[in-house]
């Protein structure tokens, strides 16, 4: 019967300690999520089941620390002290917590038991000079307690009372400002019972404790003896991750993490070698969960680490979370833009995602490393089909353009890839960098090669229209069409352009404007409205966890711009010529708050300067500044555009502002974003820079919010 009795009570304490091992795992893997009200629950309830935990007690301290309270932090570092004097991660964290609250002297202290786990660390060392020989102490009794949650219904507080049969309500209350999960600001009888708990779980650790210390009774006329204190092995963390390393470079991964694990909760809480080794060992015993959380840890304590990051993306590669691994990947080129072995497992993933960003940039890293690489003409092939789908994107858009097209540059970026050559992808990469005549000149030469291939003659047709030859185009478009057709059936009647006639040289020829130059006044560009000083709109600075209001951000996005203030005193960009008055009179009546007045005027000034470039583009960006005002911003943004793709190469970073500022109106926040990035590094000062920037991180929260609420 003993015994039957003895056994049933290591059962309930192994039941016991397995609790609280999983409530120590679920707060953890909490607080990585950034969900802190969840592991400081996890965290409580471990402490209400097992007073003695230290890791639990440790990690209150640190939850509690984050949250302001830096009382409750105290306490909780303490008690894992007092249980667990060895727990290296609390004095550390008990260290720099006593000098922040004025407690020099405990600091200088605990300093000292700091460093004999952390030999050297900076910060501890800063702690320990500054506080050594002063006498200034703060007990934790002296300090102010966090505020309690005021709303409760007595009657909870006094049925807790008599379940617990714990009577200090105010030790109660005290502790229930971090039992509130639900955050509302009230407390319910659960939350009320946790907060008990945890309450009697301290002063049965206390208690413990201090029956736990020997009483030592003075002996007098006793001579005192001095005692060699003594030394303890200090662990070098450093060479401990090396052996490990070792160990399974040698095929020994149990060994290694048999090394490591006892001190991956302690000394080497906070030595992300130690935690990357032990996610290696990990994955090589087939442990890829675990192994993957040890290695998220190194990379949380050190993400400058391009190898680990590495490590993660492969095992999240191995698990099918491509997406995850590729964003791994690209961490770890972020941190070392020369690891090619990264981009090498990047471009492939990024392909099968059908992310076209991340396959450019995983893809000319590799070119850039090996130029005979089989990938260079792969990724010279990927760019000039992005940039024609680009391209077939905006002729097929009756909606709103994006900003700038970024075809001409990828299809730059392509030639100097395949370098000189007459191909059928030189052309098409010609085609879509604007060099028209070129690319003509190609397709010309290919046909006389091969007559009888249609993707040729259409090729040249595309190339044809591009350059403005639309009657020669049509002919080149009407032989493809006749080519395939003469595959089913014999050819009839000739067409008006056989396979035996020359192609006109002088198709493409472009008309010639002369154009009288104009005073350095007049030729003052719309976007000269943007130079004037901007007064500065200060930013708020960010809270913790902020609850974010969509409406509030959304506003600072619109109203924090140079668009408003540009709009606000146009009168300078008026030009001296009795031939444009019906452009200076739109400017006069913007100024005047007359919009729609102003629209009229531009739209009548537009058709006489159709070959005056300047002009147009001038003229545009004031009708962009009408609709503005008038909230019509589709309208506004295809203004700017329009004006943008006259002279792609000239255009001002605060046009692109401006149209930016016009997207985030309309809330679509990723063309705002996608503008501003491009406003940049384009001639914009420092504080617009700074403004842009700001708009960007703006833009930012309201796509999250977006997201949220479409989920």
């Amino acid at each position: 019967m003993e015994q039957h009795t003895f056994n049933e009570s290591e059962h309930d304490n192994d039941d016991v300690s397995a609790q609280v091992e999983s409530l120590l795992i679920s707060g953890e893997e909490s607080s990585r999520a950034g969900d802190s009200k969840s592991a400081l629950a996890s965290f409580n309830k471990a402490i209400s089941l097992d007073p003695s935990s230290d890791m639990a007690w440790f990690n209150r301290g640190v939850l509690l620390e984050a949250q302001q309270d830096a009382r409750g932090a105290r306490q909780a570092f303490q008690i894992c002290l007092d249980v667990n004097p060895n727990h290296a991660p609390a004095t550390a964290n008990l260290c720099i917590l006593l000098e922040r609250i004025g407690d020099e002297t405990g600091a200088y202290n605990m300093a000292l038991k700091a460093l004999e786990f952390y030999p050297g660390h900076p910060s501890i060392m800063d702690v320990k000079n500054r506080c050594q020989g002063s006498i200034s102490s703060k007990p934790i009794e002296s300090m102010q307690q966090v505020e309690q949650i005021e709303q409760y219904d007595q009657g909870d507080v006094e049925k807790v009372v008599e379940e617990t049969g714990f009577t200090d309500v105010k030790a109660i209350l005290d502790e229930a400002v971090h039992h509130d999960v639900d955050d509302n600001q009230q407390l319910d009888i659960d939350e009320l019972r946790s907060a008990a708990e945890v309450v009697m779980a301290t002063e049965e650790i206390q208690e413990r404790i201090e029956v736990s210390q020997p009483v030592v009774q003075a002996i007098p006329d006793l001579p005192v003896v001095p005692i060699e204190p003594e030394i303890e092995n200090i662990l070098d963390l450093d060479a401990m991750a090396e052996e490990a390393k070792n160990m399974i470079q040698s095929g020994d991964p149990k060994g290694a993490l048999a090394l490591l694990k006892p001190h991956l909760k302690t000394e080497a809480s906070k030595h992300p070698q130690s935690w990357l080794i032990a996610g290696g060992a990990m994955a090589r015993l087939d442990l890829e969960d675990h192994a993957i959380s040890a290695i998220e840890h190194a990379q949380k304590l050190d993400p400058s680490n391009p190898k680990g990051w590495y490590n993660l993306g492969s095992l999240k590669q191995r698990k099918g979370l491509l997406s995850e691994a590729s964003t791994c990947y690209s961490n770890a080129l972020r941190e070392d833009p020369s690891y090619v072995k990264a981009a090498e497992k990047w471009a492939p993933i990024a392909m099968e995602l059908k992310d076209p960003q991340a396959y450019l940039s995983a893809a000319t890293i590799i070119v850039a490393s090996n130029p005979e690489s089989p990938l260079r003409m792969e990724l010279a092939t990927t760019l000039i089909e992005l940039a024609e789908g680009e391209s077939r994107v905006l002729e097929s858009q009756s909606g709103l353009p994006p900003t700038l097209p970024e075809g001409p540059e990828m299809a730059k970026t392509a030639l100097d890839l395949i370098g000189e050559g007459e191909t059928e992808l030189h052309a098409r990469a010609h085609s879509m960098a604007n060099n028209h005549m070129e690319s003509v000149k190609i397709w010309k030469g290919l046909i006389q090669i091969n007559r009888n291939e249609p993707e040729i003659w259409r090729g040249l047709a595309k190339a044809l229209y591009a350059a403005g030859d639309s009657t020669t185009a049509e002919k080149c478009s009407i032989k493809a069409k006749e080519i395939e057709e003469s595959v089913s059936k014999p050819p009839t009647t000739a067409t008006e352009l056989t396979s035996n006639e020359t192609i006109p040289q002088d198709f493409a020829a472009q008309p010639e404007v002369d154009t009288d130059p104009v005073s350095q006044e007049e030729m003052m560009s719309a976007n000269q409205l943007l130079a004037r000083p901007q007064p500065e709109v200060p930013t708020p600075e960010p809270t913790p966890n902020p609850q974010v209001d969509l409406a509030k951000a959304a506003l600072e996005v619109q109203n924090n711009s140079l668009v408003q203030e540009e709009f606000r005193n146009p009168s300078s960009n008026s030009v001296a010529n009795q031939d444009i008055s019906w452009y200076n009179q739109g400017v006069a009546l913007i100024e005047a708050g007359k919009y729609a007045e102003a629209l009229s005027c531009f739209d009548r000034a537009l058709p006489s300067f159709s070959n005056d470039d300047e002009m147009v583009i001038r003229i545009l960006n004031g009708r962009g500044n009408a609709f503005y005002y008038l909230e019509n911003y589709p309208a506004c943004v295809e203004s700017y555009h329009q004006a943008m793709l006259i002279k792609p190469e000239e255009v001002r970073g605060k046009t692109l502002y401006n149209m930016g500022t016009a997207y985030a109106e309309m809330e679509r926040y990723q063309d705002a974003v996608k503008c501003f990035e491009q406003a940049i590094p384009r001639g914009l000062s420092k504080d617009e820079i700074k403004r842009t920037k700001d708009q960007i991180r703006r833009c930012n929260i309201l796509i999250k919010e977006q997201k949220k609420k479409n989920r």
